[in-house]
């Protein structure tokens, strides 16, 4: 009988000639918090074999690993599902590796993309230069929306804090203009309370000044339309909601 952890053993021994120290260092530590999943579902790598190991684990260690940031909960998932696809080249094992991969997407968080990051003096004078920024001159209404929606959107982003999936969410609703504030939910479904600042304030009063006329043909109410709309012909005279992708265009784009 092959034991779990003699697997353990071979599987890490593979990775450290095919792959950098440092990834035969991060799979180590993945297979050791492995090994304390398995111990706790109860099944011993010490004793039991590898055919007693299913798909149904990398369920039990995507579960163990939510304290975990989620870059790292990915780097841990994809060791493991390597030892899985080695368990079954070496045929120890008859795991389904199509169930793992689906249990893996349905179990498992992505991590988050970060955005660059810029020198604090660049990003001072961007939002001085907006700030003053107006668009008078703009004839076509699309593109004039556009722009005052970039604008207040950068500028929320600076100074409240809002991650840009966050600021995507938003509805006019969510704003209490008479105290500046909102009430978010945030990482793992936490209420948060975020200020916005008076030049945010202004910023956003323009854009929707501006946007009253599509927003009153919408045919909704007005608190439950998106704070930051899209402005394009897929859009057309509906109001939708920009996405985080377009939110981190517009970041980029500022630059």
């Amino acid at each position: 009988m092959i034991t779990i952890t003699h697997t353990f053993n071979n599987y890490l021994e593979s990775v450290k000639y095919a792959r950098s120290h440092n990834t035969y260092l991060a799979y180590s530590n993945a297979i050791k918090y492995f090994r304390i999943s398995l111990k706790s579902n109860g099944v011993d790598p010490e004793t039991d074999s590898a055919d007693k190991i299913h798909e149904d684990a990398i369920s039990w260690f995507a579960y163990d690993l939510k304290g975990y940031s989620a870059a790292s909960e990915q780097l841990y998932i994809i060791a493991v599902k390597g030892y899985f696809e080695y368990l079954v080249a070496e045929n120890l094992s008859s795991i389904n590796l199509s169930k793992v991969r689906l249990l893996i997407k349905q179990r498992t968080r992505k991590p988050g993309k970060r955005l660059p990051q810029f020198p604090t003096d660049n990003i001072s004078k961007i939002l001085d230069f907006l700030e003053k920024a107006t668009f008078a001159g703009i004839s076509d209404q699309k593109t004039k929306l556009r722009a005052m929606r970039d604008k207040a959107f950068l500028i929320t982003l600076a100074d409240t804090g809002l991650r840009v999936h966050e600021a995507c969410l938003l509805r006019r609703g969510d704003i209490n203009w008479n105290e500046g504030k909102a009430l978010v939910i945030g990482k793992g479904n936490r209420q948060d309370v975020v200020r916005f600042s008076m030049r945010s304030q202004f910023a956003l009063r323009a854009y929707l000044q501006e946007r009253s006329q599509l927003d009153g043909k919408s045919g909704k109410q007005l608190g439950s339309l998106p704070l930051f709309s899209r402005h394009d012909k897929g859009a057309g005279l509906k109001i939708k909601p920009i996405t985080p992708t377009t939110g981190r265009n517009i970041v980029t784009a500022s630059v």
